[in-house]
């Protein structure tokens, strides 16, 4: 069983919401959504975040196709599922369909996003990113484990031994090198995916970079309390995050195992 709770907001200084999040197979994209908490108890479910890339096209249009159609492509594919959890086959398949819906129109073309998605099985996830929206396991004790790969040039350099991850860089090396695109010529996106078991009390955590790019991944784990419910730690992230200036769309979701 699952306590989830998950809110989104344009920010103070977006013109648009680029975000979407994925609560099973509801898709939101609000400007405002309250934070709104609830309990999962089927055994399965399917949580994901995509930020659409602000310097395409049309971001907004991305992001929220590409939820739509992960979800169709795990009910209409379950012959691609591994172990029974969603596979990188479906996010190639959701690829393809954004470029055949978007990548043939001047207007479209080029459109783009990120995601993170998060596929539970009872304690069991699978988990998988493309781009710099996040996916955190936090312990009930507190320890925090980063489950996803942040597909930038920096991120790129530091793995290539051409970087330091403790030296800071110029936002230029922040661009994203790996997206999900409205491109036939881009389908050898990265994907990162890890298995992970959540035991009761500990937290999973998905977020776009409205979230940890602006308070910052420190602050996120300092802000961190353990006997806080999902609602409660929700808010106390959202507000900082508000404090803080709130300069880009940010989107959070929160999910507890409980017994």
């Amino acid at each position: 069983m699952l306590e989830i709770a998950y809110t989104m907001n344009q920010g103070r200084l977006s013109r648009s919401q680029e975000d979407c999040i994925l609560i099973n197979r509801i898709v939101y994209q609000k400007r405002g959504l309250p934070i709104t908490a609830q309990t999962l108890t089927d055994g399965e479910a399917l949580l994901a975040v995509a930020d659409g890339v602000h310097s395409s096209p049309t971001p907004h249009r991305a992001s929220r196709l590409v939820l739509e159609e992960l979800v169709k492509s795990l009910r209409e594919h379950p012959e691609w599922l591994q172990e029974g959890f969603i596979a990188n086959r479906h996010l190639r398949q959701v690829q393809e369909r954004l470029a055949d819906q978007l990548a043939q129109h001047p207007q479209t073309a080029g459109s783009a996003t990120t995601i993170v998605a998060a596929h539970f099985h009872g304690q069991r996830a699978a988990v998988l990113n493309v781009g710099d929206s996040r996916a955190y396991q936090v312990s009930a004790a507190g320890q925090w484990r980063r489950l996803s790969k942040d597909h930038t040039v920096l991120q790129g350099l530091i793995d290539r031994g051409l970087a330091s991850p403790d030296i800071e860089y110029s936002r230029i090396y922040m661009a994203l090198e790996h997206v999900l695109c409205a491109d036939f010529g881009s389908d050898d996106f990265a994907i990162q995916q890890v298995m992970v078991t959540l035991e009761p009390g500990d937290r999973l955590i998905l977020c776009s970079d409205g979230i940890h790019d602006e308070i910052g991944e420190a602050q996120l784990q300092a802000l961190f309390d353990p006997t806080l419910e999902v609602a409660a730690q929700t808010k106390v992230w959202r507000d900082a995050v508000w404090q803080h200036g709130a300069h880009d769309n940010l989107s959070l979701i929160v999910a507890m195992a409980v017994r």
